[in-house]
């Protein structure tokens, strides 16, 4: 039984199927850290008698004799920005509850499990799969429920396949738009990759609770779920066209890495070159011009310039939640931008970056191969891109793009306070067949 005790507070009761005496909780996730230290007044039971309880650590509970009730209450307020589309939270207004650190791990890492909820009066709660305050949830590591007095659910098809949205709050668009938006995007990446999802896709859509804060939004893809949280204060030019920009990248990550078994760490494939697929998406889609897509990579390459790189790809995904710096997502982006620009030179535009996920959903996704290993020989598949991982993904030397470009009809000035990335204008026909191939049309 999950009980709403206040507007930061949950306490949670488990009957246990196994009777235990040991109980760790989640203690870090997404560069979140100390969760553990949000779990309080601790208490265990067998039957009706209470069995004194010890803190080990930061998460970290042990009882003097078996039990097989658990209390304790966790203290859940908003905190940073950033961490809130990763971790559980409440307001008075609505809560964000993930089961993966709301219970000890040896239950969100096992089987299926029963939740209840307790809710104010007037509140509802909805999950991915089902309405009510009753649940039956197995992989509970991506279990995610979004409760409220205000929370409303509605869905459309999408080959086939049921796509769910889940809103909170009052917008300046309908939830309709929301799901078109979307739809359009799930529509676009289906024909591509050419892998139908086997759970059907949630879209969690709140307030970003910190709303006094500069973000406009957080997002985390929670294996079939796209938590969305959207500051209410943030003006965009275009609501619907920014939501569709967010989608086409979050809605990616349903097929990579959440439809593949693949083991290690790969950030560097799954976020930067998914930021890279995600501006083709927005280009494909009509979300973006082609110049803003040129403006995009300009300020990635200037993010990219204002630190040092002395770090392999896949040095960098290992160190991606304790490193100062995006590398993972500046430079993934960068060499997923000059793998496309080789992949299109060598085809005379007729193949792309694109073309190659196809062949990742080929090999077995339930087969847990060396992610980096299978990510690379799929690089390496054509003679143009054979050397493509020695120079790029396995190399510490900084990406120099303006000593690049030019072989590919495009060009990067430096000089002002931010670089500007355009069009040659003495192209070649290979060129030109790139660049129209990419989006160009002059």
């Amino acid at each position: 039984m999950i009980s709403v005790i206040g507007p930061s507070e949950v306490g949670v009761r488990i009957d246990l199927g196994t009777p235990s005496n040991s109980w760790s909780f989640r203690n870090a996730y997404a560069g979140t850290l100390d969760l553990g230290k949000r779990i309080e007044n601790v208490q265990a039971r067998r039957t009706n008698e209470l069995i004194p309880v010890k803190t080990v650590a930061a998460g970290e509970f042990r009882s003097e004799a078996t039990a097989n009730t658990l209390s304790y209450t966790v203290k859940i307020p908003p905190v940073r920005p950033g961490d809130l589309a990763h971790i559980s939270w409440s307001t008075q207004d609505r809560g964000l509850l993930m089961l993966a650190d709301l219970l000890p791990e040896s239950l969100a890492t096992g089987g299926r499990v029963s939740v209840d909820f307790n809710l104010p009066k007037g509140w509802v709660v909805k999950s991915p799969s089902k309405d009510g305050d009753s649940f039956s949830q197995s992989e509970l590591d991506n279990a995610v429920f979004l409760l409220g007095p205000a929370v409303r659910s509605s869905s459309k098809s999408i080959e086939g396949l049921e796509l769910r949205l889940i809103v909170d709050g009052a917008w300046d668009f309908s939830d309709k738009k929301v799901l078109e938006s979307a739809g359009k995007v799930l529509d676009w990446y289906f024909k591509l990759i050419g892998f139908k999802l086997r759970s059907k896709p949630t879209i969690l859509l709140a307030p970003l609770p910190a709303s006094n804060s500069d973000a406009r939004w957080k997002a985390e893809t929670r294996g079939s779920t796209i938590v969305l949280l959207v500051n209410p204060h943030a003006r965009f030019k275009n609501s619907i066209g920014q939501l569709g920009i967010i989608f086409t990248h979050e809605l990616f990550h349903l097929w990579i890495p959440n439809s593949l078994a693949f083991k290690g760490d790969y950030d560097w494939f799954f976020e930067g070159f998914t930021l890279y697929v995600a501006l083709q998406a927005a280009l494909k889609l009509k979300l973006i011009t082609f110049q803003e897509a040129l403006n995009t990579l300009a300020r990635v390459y200037d993010s990219y310039l204002s630190y040092s790189d002395n770090s392999t790809l896949i040095e960098a995904s290992e160190s991606r939640w304790t490193s100062a710096v995006p590398l993972v997502y500046d430079k993934g982006m960068l060499v997923a931008f000059l793998y496309d620009l080789t992949v299109r030179l060598e085809s005379g535009g007729k193949m792309s970056l694109l073309d190659r996920y196809r062949g990742l959903f080929n090999h077995s996704v339930d087969e847990p191969a060396n992610a980096n290993d299978v990510i690379i020989r799929m690089l390496s598949s054509s003679p143009a891109t054979e050397g493509f991982a020695t120079s790029y993904i396995l190399s510490r030397n900084r990406i120099e793009l303006e000593k690049v470009l030019t072989s590919f009809g495009l060009q990067l000035n430096l000089e002002g306070s931010t670089s500007q990335l355009s069009v040659r204008k003495d192209l070649t026909d290979p060129q030109r067949q790139v660049l129209r191939s990419l989006g160009y049309r002059r």
